[in-house]
């Protein structure tokens, strides 16, 4: 299993979080997301197909600007 940890720095509240995380539990693979206001962080959980420009799309669909952690 992949996981793949990004920051999306303009998140500012419960529905940005909502958004993120709707957009990502949308991605075909993703088994397990965690998003945090408070570090303004996601975290993503899925298969080894996955790819971390899976992940920077979805949250870019959503309307946030993704960052990829070191």
């Amino acid at each position: 299993m992949k996981e793949f940890s990004l920051k999306v720095p303009d998140m500012s509240c419960g529905h940005c979080v909502a958004a993120v995380r709707g957009a990502l539990e949308q991605v075909e693979g993703i088994q397990e997301v965690e998003v945090s206001l408070e570090t303004k962080s996601v975290s993503a959980r899925g298969i080894d197909e996955l790819h971390v420009s899976d992940i920077e799309a979805a949250v870019r669909s959503a309307g946030y600007t993704p960052q990829v952690e070191g």
